[in-house]
């Protein structure tokens, strides 16, 4: 399945032109994940402890743009921004918006650029205090379903 990403961060312009997104950043890969600990001897007894989950930063590669210089200096000085919006559309007929993830409280964590003949790169490292994730399935009549939800605020357990 082909995908567009888009990432807004307050403040910083990207240089998208599609409808819906525009001046956003367009990326072309993204990661980010949770990992729980648990207690010895959980190992197929369902008796471990659950621990406090530990999520990665979000991280996201995107073409060398408008935005990299305002990446940098948000990354320099430590300017932290109110929101960021990581959205995934479906692309091709009926494309919509099926993944959409909220950041709160970020910060530029680190800004790597590289170049090569092919290409310029530039992967993003965002740090952040609250994460909500909407998922929108999609029905078989091809229509947006109503979205799955998750939240979390890592400054609790």
């Amino acid at each position: 399945m082909s995908t567009s990403i888009f990432v807004r961060i307050d403040s910083i312009k990207g240089e998208s032109r599609e409808r819906g997104h525009e001046d956003e950043i367009e990326a072309v890969s993204w990661s980010w994940g949770v990992a729980q600990a648990t207690g010895a001897g959980a190992a197929g007894r369902g008796a471990g402890r659950v621990g406090r989950p530990t999520f990665s930063e979000f991280t996201f590669a995107h073409h060398l743009d408008a935005a990299s210089p305002l990446l940098l200096k948000a990354c320099a000085t430590g300017q932290r921004v109110p929101k960021a919006r990581v959205t995934v559309r479906r692309a091709g007929h009926g494309q919509h918006d099926f993944l959409v993830i909220d950041l709160t409280e970020v910060g530029v964590a680190s800004v790597a650029t590289a170049i090569d003949t092919n290409a310029t790169h530039e992967v993003v490292v965002l740090t952040f205090a609250k994460v909500s994730l909407d998922y929108v399935p999609q029905g078989a009549d091809g229509r947006p379903e109503p979205a799955i939800r998750f939240t979390h605020d890592l400054r609790t357990r």
